[in-house]
């Protein structure tokens, strides 16, 4: 796939429906699929690649339904998503992920929190994808456990502070770069 050839954009109105059929296809949270918040990859006028800044009606703003279409995976497409979404971004942000994912992104400056400290709008989708995970207990289909990670404003990254680990979590920029798989979060 050649790299050159991706443009990332913001999302258009006549998106929507491909960025509804790539979230779906991952089972991810499937409410407040604006358009307007999306940035996407696209290739050939397809779009292959989408990401969301979510900004809830508490003030709080969290980064979600980011998917690449499988085909397309293992490109760094991920990673140039999430670079461009949080490019001009200085306030705090926050994201709900699988565990086996949470130190990807922490060259973002992504740290893991405790669910009470997210604010209410983050911790109620914590909880939606929490309950989604019995279900598929249920189903029989494979359960991870979910995390919230927080990225303060940019201007604090260089400052310690304690996370859930009590210390720093390495950078783990290879596994988006390197793997073929996308980074799905249930929000």
């Amino acid at each position: 796939m050649d790299q050159l050839a991706i443009g990332i954009r913001r999302a258009m109105e006549r998106d929507q429906q491909a960025i509804r059929v790539l979230v779906h296809s991952e089972r991810l949270n499937p409410t407040g699929l604006n358009w307007p918040n999306f940035l996407v990859a696209v290739i050939g006028g397809r779009i292959i690649g989408a990401v969301q800044m979510r900004k809830h009606t508490d003030g709080s703003r969290e980064l979600g339904s980011l998917v690449v279409a499988k085909e397309a995976r293992g490109h760094g497409i991920a990673s140039r998503l999430i670079d461009a979404l949080l490019a001009e971004d200085q306030e705090p942000v926050w994201i709900i992920t699988s565990e086996p994912y949470a130190g990807a992104y922490a060259r973002w400056g992504f740290e893991q929190i405790e669910a009470w400290a997210a604010p209410v709008k983050v911790r109620r989708n914590h909880l939606m994808g929490s309950l989604v995970r019995i279900i598929s207990f249920v189903m029989r289909r494979p359960v991870r456990r979910l995390l919230i990670l927080e990225r303060r404003r940019a201007a604090e990254w260089t400052t310690s502070r304690p996370s859930v680990s009590g210390g720093m979590q390495p950078s783990t920029a290879d596994v988006l770069h390197g793997s073929s798989r996308t980074y799905p979060h249930s929000e």
